[in-house]
């Protein structure tokens, strides 16, 4: 028998305007101020749960009494302070205390999913997806995951008030969300069309809107309705790791009890044969539940501060932005941390331990941040570069960027030659969600 344990971080049930408008959130982000959602699931066999639970409770027990309080220790307790940089940031109570867990994961084979969804994602779905789809079945495009990806980039980065108003105003048509998109595309070409660095952006914004502009008059007349939480995209991440653990003969899914955190419905699961669910759960009462909590804090905390560093300013579009090299700034103790999380949340040996949306920029950033440290064997070696870590980081991303833009192409290709196109194969529940 197994135990699957579930916590979240950055959730919002329904997804509005930022009221009054804010430039730079462009949406209402919730009590985490986060662009994205993520949750974090562990798999927990019975024979391991005693061992870990003891472990766990002893861990916990001791940075509880570092820290001189006396209350059910919280993720958010562990890194109120000292995480600007992640763990380039922490101190070295907080180093042991995550090194003593991962340390714990590890030995007893405690296995990890880390999923995201990109909130200004769920903005494009409402208005535009169901269109970016119907251009591909019709062969109008090249990609349809290509041309989500370019939009809601857009949307996250570039657009302006009007657009991103005009999306949530339920008295505007979708073809007029569609030209608001296309007039302000065009403004932004020329406002930025001598700057260099926007050169490849620039190229790519023309392609949109032409293909706006040919056709707009295809999407759907359907009413706007308010943006809600795809319970159908974290269920289908859940499900492809549980389907290569299943393929791996790791998991049966027959023999496993789901234990879901406070606020994560039940209804996202009903079409799993799960041996039983448990909803509503106390953190109190489920170490792996505390488990997951401290874990997702970690990550989320990471993926939010990680995209706040390299967010641009629409004021200096010329100034390339990179991670700061306060991020690559690690002593001994913590690269080693970072080496062994590596291990932990990125295996090898895994492909959907790490789930990510279309739009997969802020994912990216953390994945290729705990690889490319990883890639150096010695804490000397990666101190010999440390004038070289920013740009070489950047490199790596970018060739993670490329390589997942051409593996979703080629993905593309055949599933139009297996089912005929996209949308076919989203309502067959063979590819996840767009």
């Amino acid at each position: 028998m197994t135990y699957l344990y579930i916590d979240e971080k950055g959730p919002q049930e329904t997804i509005r305007a930022s009221n009054p408008y804010n430039e730079e959130k462009k949406i209402r982000l919730g009590n985490d101020n986060m662009y994205v959602y993520v949750a974090d699931v562990i798999k927990i066999s019975k024979d391991s749960l005693s061992i870990i639970e003891e472990n766990y409770k002893l861990l916990e027990q001791k940075y509880i009494a570092s820290r001189n309080f006396d209350k059910e220790l919280k993720g958010k307790d562990i890194l109120d302070k000292n995480f600007k940089f992640g763990i380039a940031s922490m101190k070295n109570r907080e180093i042991d205390f995550y090194n003593s867990l991962i340390d714990i994961l590890l030995e007893n084979q405690v296995d990890n999913l880390l999923l995201s969804i990109n909130k200004m994602s769920l903005v494009a779905d409402n208005r535009l997806t169901h269109w970016i789809l119907e251009l591909e079945k019709k062969r109008f495009i090249e990609s349809a995951w290509l041309l989500k990806y370019s939009l809601v980039k857009y949307l996250e980065i570039e657009a302006s008030a009007s657009v991103i108003l005009s999306i949530f105003d339920s008295n505007k048509s979708n073809k007029e969300v569609l030209t608001e998109i296309q007039k302000d595309l065009e403004a932004f070409i020329e406002k930025n069309k001598n700057i260099n660095r926007m050169r490849g952006q620039i190229l790519e914004y023309k392609k949109l809107i032409q293909i706006i502009k040919t056709n707009k008059h295809l999407i759907s007349t359907s009413s706007f309705e308010e943006v809600s939480f795809d319970w159908e995209k974290f269920s289908f991440d859940i499900d492809l790791w549980m389907t290569e653990m299943s393929l791996d003969t790791k998991f049966q899914i027959q023999s496993t009890e789901l234990i879901l955190d406070e606020g994560i419905p039940l209804h996202p699961f009903a079409k799993f044969d799960f041996l039983s669910v448990k909803e509503e759960e106390d953190s109190v009462n489920h170490v792996g539940l505390r488990i997951s909590d401290v874990l997702i804090v970690f990550m989320g905390k990471m993926i939010s501060k990680l995209a706040n560093d390299v967010r641009y300013d629409k004021n200096k579009p010329d100034e390339r932005k990179l991670l700061s090299k306060s991020w690559f700034a690690l002593d001994e103790v913590q690269f080693k941390l970072l080496k062994k999380m590596k291990d932990y949340f990125f295996p090898d040996n895994s492909t959907y331990c790490f789930v990510v949306d279309v739009y997969f920029d802020d994912a990216a950033l953390l994945q290729t941040y705990f690889e490319y440290v990883s890639t150096y064997e010695s804490f000397d070696s990666y101190k010999a570069q440390a004038e070289n870590h920013v740009d070489n980081h950047f490199k790596h991303f970018i060739e993670v960027i490329n390589s997942k833009w051409a593996l979703a192409v080629r993905n593309e290709k055949v599933i139009r030659k297996e089912h005929g196109s996209m949308i076919d194969a989203i309502a067959a529940q063979i590819l996840r969600p767009l």
